[in-house]
């Protein structure tokens, strides 16, 4: 068993640190940049194998002048530029109130009071002075062989000076550099936990840090769940990830107490690199915008006799994107909890032309609460917002997506909904599932623009086990065939084809399969679209649901590479449910990568839609939806949305007519409204500009 950080509860070895220890004291002492002695001395006698010795340590080199450095009001007196520097920005420029810094006042006190724990891996002193950096503390981490666990390598700092309660609060600040002459990818793991409480991570939303050939400023947010005493809670840094080379700057660790909230702290890296491989992503991004989501219109505007009216005004102004700008929606709380005017109600009204029902288009919801999925399909139709089915199927039981004689009928019990008696029946279920495929989407015809018929297979394959005679328990596996190229797909996609009006696109969808390191789940997914895409019915698209945390977002080459990979199947691609609910990511760092992931996904041919999964954090499945906070405050990200979606991709265009009578200009794909004046008369038509050139003419009549 594995605790919070990953190391496992027994292994003694990285608990009492008895993997052998090297101090940084003697290699930062020979290069002047040692801290106070009493920062690294009190951590008992070591055993046989902590064979460290404690070296003199000079005093630490004061301010020039002797003058504490300059830091805002609420902010102790330090002798360090640095960390007056890092003070003025946490406090002055971040608004963050005056925080204590641990392992004393100077960046080099806090570098020396860190001990690499394992004979597998070397500190040695780093001169930066030529780095153009505003640190000068730094030390090379080398790690000279392959081990077993992350934590087998580390770097340790126990604080001895105070108490830590639960609540508390603290912030590491760190500059990571991954030369290029590192044997594997660099890569740094901060831990925060105390002797009584070894199984746990007290980080929040920073994991694994893989550092660029350059300098980057890291922000570790850290809050504690217990209280510990001084000498036995501290920090440290995982580094058993292989042989590897990582330069480790600009140390410090703030105490906050219970002054400021988690999610005022800033969290990741403070900048992105400029040696990412990338390159100017964005501009790459932005032409590959222009080339698939623009098209030419021309206005021709005549005179009542047909003559060409030359020197008006037109004005071109857009209605709605051709492209899906959606969100999930809460029916229950939409028709039951909120009336006209309501901020839910607006906001889903004004910022989107897509939505799909987060619950009430699944089955059991659907057949308990027909009345709410109607009203809220019909609400959201009437005020022009395309409406999708998600899901036809979708056999999480504890979801409550499965009707209770399905479940049953799948041998495998739910006490919460009182089925007790299972009794395993592949016929029903087979009759059931076919049946509730057909009568769902007959039901709702064209008032839905497409359905996901199939949902998270890949992680809850119960219609599929049962169908072919196994329980769809926990315990049970298939694998003849794989859930994933059952014949019993291609079977409900006939259903499902058979029942949509002609031309509805017929999907599926599925997490892991674009975020996260999941290679498996990604192989598993490409074979059920192959299958899929291959029967009969065939494959229309592609869901990928994208519920990331900090630790799993994606540069976008990575973005550009996992969409290629699924679009090489001739398959439109949906983004079903994007959200960032992590509390340790800072707000405006996720307006950044909102930015970054909503724009590189757009510039993809092959993507039609974009939902985020909720706007409002009360109803968000896990308090953390993107736009919204609780009483309507408005998160980063919102702000990223409509600077992209109603201002960089809108198009609100005016000119005059030429010599033909004729005016000419480029626009985002969408509906249109088209006006010029002809002898004193306003005239207007619509039209929509799509993949092809078009052309409107204006005329009175």
């Amino acid at each position: 068993m594995q605790n919070g950080d990953g190391t496992p509860e027994d292994d003694e070895g990285a608990k009492n640190g008895t993997l052998g220890r090297r101090s940084l004291l003697t290699t930062l002492a020979a290069a002047g940049l040692a801290g106070c002695q009493g920062m690294l001395g009190d951590e008992g006698e070591p055993t046989a194998m902590e064979t460290a010795t404690d070296e003199p340590t000079p005093t630490p080199t004061p301010h020039p002048n002797g003058t504490p450095a300059s830091v805002p009001a609420g902010w102790p007196d330090v002798r360090d530029d640095y960390y007056g520097s890092l003070a003025t920005t946490l406090g002055r420029e971040m608004g963050l109130p005056g925080g204590e810094f641990v392992y004393g006042d100077t960046e080099a006190e806090a570098l020396s009071a860190y001990r690499v724990q394992s004979d597998a891996g070397t500190a040695e002193p780093l001169d930066v002075s030529g780095d153009d950096v505003p640190f000068s503390a730094a030390a090379r981490v080398e790690v000279t062989e392959e081990t077993e666990n992350a934590w087998n390598v580390t770097m340790k700092a126990t604080v001895q000076d105070r108490d830590v309660s639960e609540g508390d609060l603290l912030l590491g600040v760190l500059y990571l550099r991954g030369p290029e002459e590192s044997e594997n990818q660099p890569t740094l793991r901060y831990v925060s936990k105390d002797e009584a409480n070894e199984s746990t991570n007290m980080v929040r939303g920073v994991e694994d840090m893989q550092p660029v050939d350059e300098w980057i400023r890291y922000y570790v947010p850290i809050q504690f769940d217990y209280d510990s005493e001084a000498g036995a809670w501290w920090t440290e840094f995982f580094l058993g990830f292989g042989p590897q080379t990582i330069d480790v700057g600009g140390l410090a660790l703030i105490d906050f107490d219970k002054n400021v909230s988690l999610s005022n702290l800033p969290s990741g890296p403070a900048t992105e690199p400029t040696s990412d491989d990338d390159g100017d992503w964005e501009a790459a991004a932005d032409e590959r915008i222009a080339d698939h989501r623009t098209s030419e219109l021309t206005v021709e505007v005549t005179d009542a006799e047909g003559s060409p009216v030359v020197a008006t005004d037109v004005e071109v102004a857009m209605q709605e994107h051709e492209f899906g700008f959606g969100t999930g929606v809460d029916a229950k709380h939409l028709l039951e909890e909120t009336e006209q005017g309501d901020p839910y109600r607006e906001n889903v009204k004004d910022l989107f032309n897509t939505a799909t029902l987060t619950n009430h288009h699944k089955w059991r919801f659907w057949q308990d609460e027909e009345f709410i999925s109607d009203g809220a399909t019909e609400w959201l139709r009437g005020r022009g917002i395309d409406v999708r089915g998600h899901a036809a199927l979708w056999a999480d039981v504890s979801g409550w997506a499965v009707p209770e004689d399905v479940v049953r009928a799948m041998g495998r019990t739910w006490e919460d909904a009182g089925v007790t008696d299972p009794d395993l029946d592949p016929e029903y279920v087979r009759e059931q599932t076919m049946a509730h495929v057909e009568t769902v989407i007959e039901d709702y015809g064209d008032d839905l623009i497409e359905w996901e018929v199939l949902n998270e297979v890949i992680h809850q394959p119960g219609f599929v086990k049962a169908v072919n005679g196994i329980a769809a328990t926990d315990d049970t596996t298939m694998e003849d065939p794989d859930p994933v190229e059952a014949p019993i797909l291609r079977e409900w996609f006939s259903a499902a084809r058979e029942a949509a009006p002609d031309g509805m696109p017929l999907g599926i969808n599925d997490y892991n399969v674009f975020v996260g390191p999941y290679e498996s789940e990604r192989s598993r997914y490409e074979r059920q679209i192959q299958y899929l895409n291959d029967g009969d019915a065939g494959l229309d698209f592609v869901g990928l649901q994208c519920h990331f945390s900090q630790s799993e977002t994606l540069t976008p080459e990575e973005i550009m590479s996992g969409l290629d990979r699924y679009a090489q199947y001739d398959v439109d691609l949906r983004i079903t449910e994007f959200d960032m609910a992590d509390e340790g990511w800072n707000e405006e760092n996720k307006g950044t990568f909102f930015h970054r992931f909503l724009k590189t996904v757009f510039s993809h041919p092959a993507v039609e839609e974009f939902l985020v999964w909720g706007i409002y954090s009360p109803t968000h499945w896990q308090g953390d939806a993107p736009f919204f906070t609780e009483g309507w405050g408005e998160k980063a990200p919102l702000e990223a949305y409509r600077d992209l979606v109603f201002d960089e991709w809108w198009t609100e265009k005016t000119g005059a007519t030429d010599t033909n009578g004729a005016y000419s200009t480029t626009g985002f794909k969408g509906e249109y409204e088209v006006t010029a004046v002809v002898d004193g008369q306003e005239v207007t038509e619509t039209v929509t500009l799509g993949d092809d050139p078009a052309t409107v003419e204006l005329s009175p009549e």
